[in-house]
């Protein structure tokens, strides 16, 4: 199951929220489309806590026809509370909800094992 928020702030303020009780995302991810933060409860049932990268159905097209997207379809993790800081600090929309490139020595794949 996934919910969608309305923009970055929200998405943030969900997030110091849960943790504020122990809740901490397993998975957080910039899948270029989408920054996500996915959870377990203790049953192991997820969820998915999102926004949209692109305003516009015409740029989320256009990612999904990138070189960008052919080389990376996975997405990068993220540590939450550096997004967190970044935000509060002013960082630029785009910047923060633009994927980053892969670390170092890593592939798309490897985002996918930080999952569990």
């Amino acid at each position: 199951m996934a919910y969608s928020y309305r923009d970055l702030g929200e998405l943030l303020a969900t997030y110091r929220r849960l943790k504020e009780h122990g809740i901490v995302p397993h998975w957080p991810i910039n899948h270029g489309v989408t920054t996500s933060m996915y959870y377990r409860d203790p049953d192991n049932n997820r969820v998915e806590l999102q926004i949209d990268n692109f305003p516009t159905a015409e740029e989320l097209q256009g990612y999904f026809k990138s070189q960008a997207f052919a080389d990376n379809p996975v997405g990068v993790t993220y540590d939450p509370e550096q997004l967190c800081r970044d935000y509060e600090a002013g960082v630029p929309m785009a910047d923060l909800l633009c994927i980053p490139p892969l670390p170092e020595g890593k592939s798309p794949w490897d985002m996918l094992s930080s999952r569990h």
